[in-house]
């Protein structure tokens, strides 16, 4: 367990001030405990120091790893009080969010969900419509984020199965093949 002084100083200067300039300190936490975390890990298998660590962004902004091993791709996410960090040998991301209710949903689900993803999304309970929007916006948010693409790809053109046992049914030719990515998710 580090002390918070002691993760700050693995963190270089530029993810530094972009701490310091979130406002909230649960908002600052989590995104020392991200930062740290993955500093943490990659620094154990690469076999440098957490410190010593560069990073610069991908063409589309994903976070790479300077002058380490190519195989090595890593993903963080942070959200207020989570944090979660991946590292594999192979395309990865991972996606975190707060459970809470979504605001103005309709609208949003309209740029972030396919057709027959809003559709399952109206017909779902309306206690549970916030919390399955955000299934599908974890498991489509760590798709891209795995793909080095980000939101360069609409988001609503990929479709998934945010059921128990989520699946990637459908990319656009960008992303390849439907049936070469993989989603590992909580049953809801």
């Amino acid at each position: 367990m580090l002390s918070v002084e002691r993760a700050a100083k693995l963190l270089d200067a530029g993810e530094t001030d972009r701490m310091g300039r979130l406002l909230h300190i649960e908002d600052r936490m989590s995104y020392l405990a991200a930062h740290a975390g993955v500093r943490l890990m990659l620094g154990g298998l690469v076999g440098q120091s957490a410190e010593a660590l560069r990073f610069q962004p991908s063409e589309n902004g994903k976070p790479m790893l300077v002058a380490g091993p190519v195989e090595i791709d890593f993903s963080l996410s942070h959200a207020r009080g989570a944090v979660a960090v991946a590292a594999a040998r192979m395309p990865i991301g991972v996606d975190i969010e707060p459970l809470r209710e979504i605001a103005d949903m309709d609208s949003v689900a309209e740029i972030v969900l396919a057709a027959e993803e809003r559709e399952i999304l109206r017909n779902a309970p309306t206690a549970l419509r916030s919390r399955l929007f955000l299934r599908y916006w974890t498991l489509k948010e760590a798709l891209l984020k795995a793909a080095a693409l980000g939101f360069t790809i609409a988001p609503n053109t990929v479709i998934v199965d945010a059921g128990p046992s989520p699946a990637v049914l459908s990319v656009p030719p960008a992303l390849g093949s439907a049936a070469q990515w993989r989603l590992i998710a909580p049953a809801i």
